[in-house]
């Protein structure tokens, strides 16, 4: 686990300003975000017919992903101006300003909870409530869908890191990001990165079953994305072929 301290404040409402929520529209329009969209459209699944509660739902994109799979879709967010934006671009969506760590809403009242780029802009303790509050509002047999930074990204290790950067420079993907930034120059606000082995702790811990798992990576590169997924290595290197992982769990019936 790796704590920012340089972002230890990033959960004050004032850091998620509008230039913000606006820089990551963006990188969903440029598909700077391809990975995570393809990632988390597979793990939520089918979701039609099912209430789903989109946490830290920021603009909305996934919220809608499930809605127009025929979920019924409730946001909440603690930014207000996030949900001005969410109301804008998913007005079918009802939205909630609210914490995280103390959900607004009854004992399972959710089969499906995604939360997605939310865990690392929280301090630990608070992390860990906040999945205590989406145990609680699930519904027995509902499912979890988590995605966050991945901590152990192999190609983020000394020795590793510059050549991971050379492998990325030109990609499709970072030149976007690289323009993007131009404009939209914010900070990251993450306080705690955590490795794929202590994620499922703590979601273990909370009483999840753990159904799936995988790490993918922020920006694409065909040749080294290849290499990890060969049969043979991509078991041995499932936990740190990606800058981000994804954990579907499950609450006990």
């Amino acid at each position: 686990m790796t704590l920012l301290e340089h972002d230890k404040h990033a959960f004050d409402e004032a850091h998620y300003d509008r230039l913000y929520f606006e820089g990551h529209v963006v990188r969903y329009e440029r598909q700077v975000y391809r990975q995570r969209v393809d990632s988390v459209g597979r793990f939520m699944g089918d979701v039609a017919g099912l209430a789903v509660l989109d946490l830290g739902c920021g603009v909305g994109f996934f919220g809608g992903t499930a809605q127009r799979r025929g979920a019924r879709v409730t946001g909440l967010d603690f930014s207000a101006v996030a949900l001005e934006m969410c109301r804008q671009l998913q007005p079918a969506i009802p939205v909630v300003r609210g914490d995280a760590t103390k959900l607004p809403y009854a004992d399972r009242s959710f089969d499906v909870v995604l939360m997605n780029d939310i865990v690392e802009h929280l301090a630990e303790e608070m992390g860990a409530q906040m999945m205590r509050e989406t145990f609680r509002v699930l519904r027995p047999g509902g499912r979890l869908v988590v995605d966050t930074d991945n901590d152990a990204f192999l190609m983020h290790k000394r020795g590793f890191r510059r050549i991971n950067d050379w492998l990325e420079k030109d990609t499709p993907q970072r030149v976007a990001l690289r323009e993007i930034k131009q404009t939209y120059n914010a900070p990251t606000l993450h306080i705690k990165l955590y490795s794929v082995r202590e994620l499922r702790a703590l979601l273990e811990s909370v009483g999840y079953v753990i159904e799936d798992f995988d790490t993918y990576p922020y920006i694409a590169v065909p040749s080294r994305d290849a290499l990890f997924n060969l049969p043979g290595l991509r078991g041995l290197f499932r936990g740190v072929k990606g800058d981000v992982q994804i954990f579907r769990a499950r609450k006990p019936a």
